[in-house]
């Protein structure tokens, strides 16, 4: 018996201390189980110190993410219902994405510079005679709101209000969710009964996208609509959810490109590009299909439901298709047009992503782009005399020809703007030390001897 109970008790301590053992101290680590950044160090974090600690000890802990599996399949199986940080069941076996609660469920000051953020875009490419396209994307339970569970307190009131607004500043957008309430009423699946619960489908993706690429056309004719012939069509069976053990079993379509020669360059640009450390997706196509029929070149800012399903209808598309993870890095919009100098613009956002977490309310409230050099009074506008030492060419490559130049003019005087002009008119960007701008390394090249810079006073 005594030996019984002194397995016994280091079996106990042990089940205590092996989690602490394994406890996670990477820096930027991600939960594979519901897909979002780990706490920080609660230290050097922000907010309540107690309430960090308790945050980041819960999301560190080891084996964290089975134990989280563990108690799902054990409430699936003996309750019938589904407690996970990402799913909730809903009605007749669907699955939605738990936490759809809108938390601004009314209309307020942050839909309002989100909709005058989107305005400034808008207002920065029309000077520059570049075509935009604002995308908003449904959640799930827009689309299927007859199967909406209880416990998901969805309201997305607030929609009327940011579209009113939109309206009001003239913004071309593409509301997908007409184009997906549409489909669905025609007898198409464009939603998963359960398989990732939290986007369109591939079926959902090709619709939604033809919408925009159909709006995209009143502006520039060459534009492809996509036919669902030129892709293969076929079916998937699902066996668990998206960063998750929990098993399912539905059949889902697949759909992928036939056109093999589309080139991804996307690692050529990987190690260099800028992007926010938490949202690195960054894709560069080149279609030589489209290219021969003189398709645009398009630069899209978009979220995960491009990301997911949606990108390769834009690749199948344009002549050039070059895209950022939207999250927080739409907010450096004009470093990602000059470099890349596209002739048309999509911005493209799901419905539940209007937050501080993915667009930051401050960044919102402070967003202001360039005018165009052809915009602002010629009178008040100058040439600078460069001198020897005025200028620091930059570049970041640690291995192999770098693929970007950063270019930097060091002046302690501020302008209302200032421009380099280049093969076309860059818009520089202020920092603290000066402006600068960021372009291809070939194209630096052809053009370093050209350089001339332009100050708005």
């Amino acid at each position: 018996m005594k030996i019984f109970k002194i397995v016994f008790s280091l079996l106990f301590v042990a089940v205590i201390c092996l989690p602490l053992c394994f406890f996670n101290l990477d820096t930027g680590a991600v939960s594979e189980i519901d897909n979002r950044a780990l706490a920080g160090n609660p230290f050097t974090s922000e907010g309540d110190l107690t309430g960090n600690i308790e945050n980041y000890v819960n999301d560190r802990i080891g084996f964290r993410n089975e134990m989280i599996n563990g108690y799902t399949v054990l409430n699936d199986r003996v309750f019938g219902e589904m407690v996970h940080p990402n799913y909730s069941y809903g009605k007749d076996g669907y699955v939605f994405g738990a936490g759809l609660t809108t938390v601004k469920n009314t209309y307020t000051d942050y839909h309002h510079e989100f909709a005058r953020a989107v305005k400034e875009m808008q207002d920065y490419c029309t000077e520059r005679d570049i075509p935009f396209v604002f995308v908003f994307n449904p959640a799930k339970p827009a689309i299927l709101q007859e199967y909406i569970p209880d416990s998901i307190n969805y309201d997305r009131s607030w929609v009327d209000g940011f579209f009113k607004e939109l309206d009001g500043y003239g913004v071309n957008y593409v509301d997908n969710t007409v184009t997906l309430t549409q489909e669905k009423n025609n007898g198409n699946i464009v939603f998963n009964q359960k398989y990732d619960a939290n986007h369109w489908n591939d079926l959902g993706a090709f619709y939604g996208t033809n919408a925009v690429l159909e709006n995209l056309q009143q502006f520039i004719s060459e534009v492809h609509i996509n036919d669902i012939g030129e892709f293969n069509v076929e079916e998937k069976v699902e066996t668990s959810l998206p960063v998750s053990s929990f098993a399912i079993n539905e059949t889902v379509p697949m759909i992928s490109l036939k056109n093999e020669d589309i080139i991804n360059s996307s690692e050529k640009y990987y190690a260099e590009i800028d992007r926010h450390p938490s949202y690195t997706a960054f894709g560069h196509f080149t279609n030589t299909e489209r290219a021969d029929e003189n398709a645009p070149k398009a630069f899209v800012f978009q979220g995960s439901y491009m990301n997911s399903y949606g990108y390769k209808y834009f690749a199948n598309s344009f002549s050039e298709y070059i895209y950022v993870h939207d999250y927080q890095n739409v907010f450096n919009f004009e470093y990602y047009i000059n470099i890349f100098n596209p002739d048309c613009v999509i911005f493209e956002v799901a419905e539940y992503t209007f937050s501080d977490g993915y667009f930051s309310y401050e960044k919102l409230q402070n967003f202001e782009l360039a005018p165009a050099l052809s915009s602002v009074k010629q009178e008040n506008v100058r040439e600078i005399a460069l001198k020897d030492g005025d200028l620091t060419v930059v570049t970041k490559s640690e291995q192999g020809a770098p693929v970007l130049t950063e270019i930097i003019w060091n002046t302690s005087y501020q302008y209302s703007a200032v421009w380099m002009k280049f093969d076309r008119v860059l818009d520089m960007i202020k920092t603290d030390s000066g402006y600068t701008v960021t372009v291809k390394t070939e194209d630096y090249e052809k053009f370093k001897n050209q350089l001339r810079i332009t100050v708005y006073d």
